[in-house]
């Protein structure tokens, strides 16, 4: 199991951090300005004792450095849960800052009961928590992918357990404000889940860099671009070509004359997914999305490959499987149609840097950029969990999280930029 790095919030460190913080956002992420709609909604209906679940799409890494910049506006302590990974970067260091701004460590191969429980703590002790319910980035910024249920699941934990005593925190808690009422929903503090949109869009012409960088990747794929071809075209064609490398590598043969490029990636996700699940877990499929199929998969393969006593023809058959789980996320994160359905500067701009990333593990904003933050009305937990069982209802609001966020993103792409960094 790997370590476990606990939240240690110091409002110090965070004044300390925070210049560094705000060049890091602007100077590396590239994000001129952060633009909050719906701030209120985590002030007007939120109770100063309840607990809130914030949870955002997932579109880019500096989503959780936007969501910083939100806790400062909103002058509240946000705390984060984040792969533990994350934490072991540059010898430690990097977790050593992100326990100081509130973040704590997950194990997403699993059910890290530890992280569950920090996160539990922190929700019936009236804080914030950030989780992004997608659980990977995708670098999708206007489609949400199916969300993962564990996340609701948290925050039902939670309301149950305030709940069994009467709706009052723990003793070691903040107490209600007021007693809780016997046989209703009104009284006592409570947990909420707060959907949330995260979107960008460019603040500058990044069509020239554009132009270079899809010349450069098809330079390195050996492959000339006809004279005169659009930029869309030329994106859509170099993920046709790397998709005909990787099916005749995994298939054996080229799909490219038998269905179009969104039904070629699904049947090559499908393929490797069956595949390995008969192989490894005996079973096909193993759930019913991709990401918990992949993570099925992923936990088991982690466990063969890093088992001392396992033979070395089972810890390389692990680690071809987790090379095939890889490729499954890529091909995850390219719809195939995400471009040719709509070819705007965003969308070109996002699979570029996906093919960048994928090719050389390096990807960085093309310029300067708009980054809007839309809040949208929470869902009362202590009426979610009235309705049933726990993990049915997880379901439900898992199912009216994803409905409300895509409302907001949809929302989102016809935000007026205006009040540059306003709220």
């Amino acid at each position: 199991m790997p370590d476990f790095w606990p939240p240690k919030p110091s409002g110090l460190w965070r004044a300390v951090f925070g210049p560094f913080r705000r060049w890091y956002l602007h100077s590396y992420y590239g994000i001129a300005d952060v633009v909050i709609d719906g701030m209120e909604k985590l002030t007007d209906i939120i109770g100063p004792h309840d607990g809130a679940l914030i949870a955002p799409n997932h579109s880019h890494d500096s989503d959780p450095h936007v969501m910083m910049e939100v806790s400062s506006r909103a002058h509240r302590q946000f705390y984060f849960m984040a792969a533990w990974q994350i934490f072991r970067s540059h010898k430690g260091l990097d977790g050593w800052c992100l326990q100081r701004m509130g973040a704590f460590s997950v194990d997403r191969e699993g059910c890290d009961r530890r992280a569950v429980k920090q996160a539990a703590e922190l929700l019936t002790t009236s804080q914030r928590l950030v989780i992004f319910p997608e659980g990977e980035v995708y670098r999708l910024n206007e489609r949400l992918t199916p969300l993962l249920e564990g996340v609701a699941f948290m925050a039902l934990t939670a309301q149950r357990a305030l709940d069994k005593v009467g709706g009052k925190p723990p003793s070691d808690g903040l107490q209600a404000d007021k007693p809780a009422e016997a046989g209703t929903p009104t009284g006592g503090p409570r947990v909420w889940i707060v959907p949330a949109a995260i979107r960008y869009r460019y603040a500058e012409d990044v069509r020239p860099k554009l132009e270079q960088a899809i010349q450069e990747i098809e330079s390195r794929m050996l492959w000339n671009a006809p004279h005169g071809a659009q930029l869309h075209d030329r994106i859509v064609r170099v993920g046709e070509l790397a998709l005909t490398i990787k099916e005749k590598e995994k298939l054996g043969h080229s799909r490219e004359n038998e269905a179009d490029l969104p039904n070629r990636v699904a049947f090559l996700i499908e393929d490797l997914l069956k595949r390995n699940e008969t192989k490894h877990l005996k079973k096909s499929p193993s759930a019913e999305t991709v990401p918990l199929r992949v993570k099925a998969l992923r936990r088991h393969l982690l466990e063969t490959w890093t088992d001392e006593k396992a033979d070395p023809v089972a810890m390389r058959a692990a680690r071809e499987g987790l090379d095939d789980v890889q490729l499954v996320l890529q091909l995850y994160s390219y719809p195939g149609d995400y471009v040719t359905e709509k070819p705007s500067i965003e969308r070109m701009a996002e699979t570029i840097e996906k093919f960048e990333e994928d090719l050389t593990g390096f990807a960085r904003p093309k310029g300067k950029r708009h980054a809007f933050v839309r809040f949208g009305d929470p869902i009362d937990l202590r009426v979610a969990a009235a309705a049933g069982r726990t993990r049915t209802v997880a379901a439900d609001v898992t199912d009216r999280l994803e409905a409300c966020i895509k409302g907001l993103m949809a929302a989102g792409s016809v935000a007026s930029i205006s009040g540059s960094g306003g709220s």
